[in-house]
């Protein structure tokens, strides 16, 4: 994945943390992962992700 190709994940997901930096593409936390996890197998939404950022 090139710096231009961003990961629908991690936008959904990263951009909102305090920690996230643009460069760090390749590294992710454990609470990436099991949100990750989650919406693969269908536990959560994406919805449900954007109305907890609220």
């Amino acid at each position: 994945m090139t710096k231009q190709e961003i990961n629908p994940y991690v936008t959904l997901i990263c951009t909102h943390c305090d920690f996230y930096k643009e460069d760090d593409t390749q590294l992710e936390c454990a609470a990436f992962k099991v949100l990750k996890a989650m919406l693969q197998e269908g536990r959560i939404t994406p919805v449900e992700i954007k109305d907890a950022l609220r």
